[in-house]
């Protein structure tokens, strides 16, 4: 029970019960709406472990799929390593050109900003020149002649305040063309310095083409060179037959990674989208789902898309790069999962535009199409899969 003293007063309480509950209802309502984005950041801190885990799990087995034994091992270790210094060095060469547009771009912009400001540096000039001749020429005499003038002083008070305007408009007109003179200064410096990046990426630019045209020369004698020791010994039908196991370990070992990792919740199904997807590039179709290998003896999982080297490569669907680097028999191979099953393969690329572990859109640019591998020709070997096995693209893709 409680007691109190004379001298004690019962205050009231700082808050209804009415105030109370909302108040808790209100905590609790914060907590509901922190709560998902608590979850977000969870998974997203577990799908990014997870990637790193498969990323570790794919290079401990690539060393194994790349590895070959025999006479052609060595060769196919100069065309690997040949075919990733094409990848990097195009790759270099597009980000330079891309570097390069952009500046001449920042140019164009600052030399019409250059002109403009000239121009109205001169008006400015003009116009202060004309009032500095015009002071010149009036002297402070008929200044003093007003202000001694006694005998109209409204006359004398009206001059007094146009006289007060005119040097106050002098002095902003100073005032701007000072400033016009400080921004010219600022468009000059940058136009040199942006002159001298140009140049220097251009200078980037050659070399890097340079050495592309001299690796892409090493490369062609590399597959001239495997090709006729695979077709002396006819290994044609034995090497195919290695490379599609090797991706099929390589897939297999991806499923099994990925099986947990969340993909976006706002993804929309890669199932609806049958007989809709986009092309992942425009071109002839050389060589289509199930069409003939090796005298028949084998058939294509996937279909060859023939474009010119350097084409971009666009996802046809949203997903996660999954594998982006070179592997025997599909050269610099990119994969996209869209989860559910379905994945998306592009092989034989020049360069890649993106990595493993990043989240692709559709239509986004991902690859350039190339010739590695060891082809002779450009184009995009590419496949559809459900849960491993290979799809005809044609039933996945729309009409172009």
């Amino acid at each position: 029970m409680l007691h109190l003293n004379k001298n004690q007063k019962i205050r009231p309480l700082p808050h209804s019960e009415q105030q109370i509950r909302s108040l808790l209802v209100l905590l609790l309502l914060s907590a509901l709406l922190i709560l998902p984005s608590i979850s977000q950041a969870a998974d997203k801190e577990v799908s990014a472990q997870q990637l790193k885990e498969l990323n570790t799990r794919i290079k401990n087995l690539e060393q194994s799929l790349n590895q070959v034994k025999g006479a052609k091992a060595a060769v196919l270790k100069e065309l690997q390593a040949s075919e990733k210094k094409i990848a990097d060095t195009a790759k270099a060469i597009r980000s330079n050109l891309a570097s390069s547009k952009r500046l001449k771009s920042r140019l164009s912009e600052l030399k019409a900003e250059k002109a403009d400001l000239t121009l109205k540096q001169n008006q400015q000039k003009n116009y202060l020149e004309k009032q500095i001749r015009s002071a010149y020429a009036m002297g402070r005499q008929e200044y003093l002649k007003v202000l001694l003038n006694q005998q109209q002083p409204d006359q004398v008070s009206r001059v007094l305040r146009y006289y007060d305007y005119i040097n106050k408009e002098r002095s902003r007109h100073i005032d701007e063309y000072l400033e016009t003179a400080k921004t010219l200064d600022r468009v000059k410096k940058e136009i040199l310095q942006k002159d001298y990046v140009l140049t220097t990426t251009r200078s980037k630019l050659e070399a890097d083409r340079g050495r592309l045209k001299a690796e892409q020369k090493k490369r062609e004698g590399l597959v001239a060179q495997l090709d006729k020791e695979i077709s002396g010994k006819g290994q044609e039908l034995a090497t195919l037959n290695q490379d599609r196991a090797r991706l099929e370990q390589l897939l297999e070992e991806v499923r099994e990674a990925i099986v947990n990792i969340p993909m976006p919740k706002d993804t929309r199904p890669f199932k609806s989208m049958r007989g809709k997807l986009p092309w992942p590039i425009k071109g002839r179709v050389a060589y289509a789902f199930g069409s003939e290998q090796i005298r028949g003896k084998l058939r294509r999982n996937g279909m060859v898309i023939r474009a010119g080297e350097g084409t971009e490569i666009k996802a046809i669907h949203s997903g996660r790069v999954v594998f982006a680097d070179w592997l025997r028999g599909y050269g610099v191979l990119l994969i996209l999962d869209h989860g559910n099953g379905f994945m998306s393969l592009y092989g034989n690329n020049q360069a890649l535009l993106r990595e493993a572990g990043d989240w692709i859109h559709a239509g986004e640019s991902i690859a350039t199409v190339g010739r590695s591998g060891g082809q002779t020709r450009s184009g995009l070997y590419f496949e559809i899969r459900e849960k491993g096995a290979p799809q005809d693209p044609i039933i996945w893709l729309g009409r172009r």
